[in-house]
């Protein structure tokens, strides 16, 4: 499958997905976390929670984080090309303008309030930006002893241009 057909797919996965497990890890400990994490034009991922949540708390310390959408009512063993991989760094959003995006984004068509997401507030909006993506390449029925790779790399610009 070509480089655009795999990002056609990526971006059709995202379109269908709104949950998203985020792994995160402090001190060599990992957790991972299901949230909706909706995009925006640049592909970067938002999502709220919780300050006091352990993902936020763990990519607070380590900025790199590791998500993944996938289908989860598919039948066992035909995941080929049914999860996106995505390895990111993510950050606290602090800029009131782009809070109020994201806000947007996550929330569409409630009434805009930072209150909780800024300064003292509780919550957080939370961006994820990746660097790498990947699809699987093979399903649980088709590997074999000889099996060197399951995933194939998708380029993050390639399945921007899928999305959008």
């Amino acid at each position: 499958m070509g480089d655009l057909n795999l990002a056609s797919r990526s971006a059709e996965i995202l379109k269908k997905c709104l949950y998203a497990n985020i792994a995160t890890s402090r001190d060599d400990v990992p957790w991972n976390t299901p949230v909706t994490a909706l995009p925006d034009s640049g592909l970067n991922f938002y999502w709220s929670s919780w300050t006091l949540a352990e993902h936020s708390q763990n990519f607070a310390r380590n900025s790199s984080i590791f998500m993944t959408f996938y289908d989860s009512t598919r039948a066992r063993g035909t995941n080929n090309l049914m999860c996106l991989y995505l390895q990111c760094v993510a950050r606290e959003v602090s800029d009131p303008d782009e809070a109020r995006k994201a806000f947007g984004i996550l929330y569409p068509g409630e009434d805009v309030d930072l209150e909780n997401f800024l300064g003292e507030g509780v919550k957080r909006i939370y961006c994820a930006e990746p660097r790498k993506a990947w699809l699987n390449c093979l399903s649980e029925k088709e590997l074999e002893p000889t099996t060197l790779k399951m995933r194939t790399e998708v380029p993050i610009s390639d399945i921007r241009n899928a999305f959008f």
